[in-house]
């Protein structure tokens, strides 16, 4: 068996230990990924001369982290927290800089924040929709129950599937490279069977998972059913197009330092950040979806 074959098994074992556990277990997991995906971008930055500051960058994606594990279901303290993070990041850069006298403020001091984003406030979004719950009053009646487990295990299927569809079609079918500057082997018929590989397992994670609007009294099951099936489309279509723009994004920065993997954590992917690239666009994504639309 192949050290891929291997590594994707463990890695979805993985996920789904901690997607059933929750919890603290879940948030310090996703902490230690945050830290190691910071780790990867500072050395592939550091091939272009650019400093990560980790001295800002690991402590505040840290607490993006934790503030989504203790405001979970309070997205108003939440949203304090991340803009005084943000505030509290962009000063102490500033600061840093100052004292230091390092090189290349303007681009020492963007990429830092940006980490903290990419790495860290993105992230974040994974133990938000863990412990994501419904309205209370609703749940109390019988209306709806506690989603968190179910999102993220729809989450990581579509995300998933949607990479394995892309992969699959892009090798066998893939004739039209869609990018070569940043993605050389990434082809148009690729692109268009990891969307379409997202709709179906959407589809598919969605009625197993019972993914859909909250039942309400008196509501036509009829009607549910049909919203529920439209909502998992529009949300395969979502997540099957911004996960596969976040694995290009992440190959941009890549292609500039001349690297082929952010890093070696798993062998056969490359990286945290090779193999996380979707699933930080798709999480926060989702959860938007959820809080908005559902």
């Amino acid at each position: 068996m192949s050290p891929r074959l291997v590594t994707g098994a463990f890695y979805l074992a993985g996920w789904l230990v901690l997607a059933l556990a929750g919890g603290w277990l879940l948030t310090l997991a996703v902490c230690a990924l945050c830290l190691v995906a910071l780790v990867e971008l500072r050395w592939v930055a550091a091939r272009r001369r650019v400093r990560l500051a980790v001295e800002v960058a690991y402590p505040i994606s840290v607490a993006f982290v934790c503030a989504a594990h203790r405001f979970a279901n309070d997205p108003d303290n939440f949203g304090l927290a991340v803009v005084g993070l943000l505030l509290l990041a962009v000063l102490a850069d500033f600061a840093l800089h100052l004292s230091a006298g390092l090189r290349s403020p303007t681009a020492g001091v963007t990429l830092t924040v940006f980490g903290c984003v990419w790495c860290g406030l993105l992230p974040s979004a994974l133990v938000l929709l863990r412990h994501y719950q419904v309205d209370p009053a609703a749940a109390a009646l019988g209306l709806a129950v506690p989603l968190g487990e179910r999102l993220l295990l729809f989450l990581l299927g579509v995300t998933m599937l949607s990479d394995v569809a892309a992969m699959v079609v892009g090798k066998t079918m893939g004739q039209h490279p869609f990018d070569t500057t940043v993605s050389p082997k990434k082809t148009v018929e690729g692109l268009v069977g990891g969307i379409v590989g997202a709709v179906l397992a959407a589809l598919l994670c969605g009625w197993l998972l019972n993914i859909g609007p909250a039942p309400t009294a008196g509501g036509d099951p009829h009607l549910l059913a049909r919203a529920a099936l439209w909502h998992r489309v529009v949300l395969g279509l979502l997540l099957g197009g911004f996960g596969q723009l976040g694995d290009f994004g992440a190959s941009i920065f890549k292609r500039e330092a001349e690297v082929k993997d952010y890093g070696w954590m798993f062998p056969g992917h490359g990286g945290v950040l090779d193999r996380l690239d979707s699933l930080i666009i798709n999480a926060p994504l989702l959860y938007l979806y959820v809080k908005c639309a559902l």
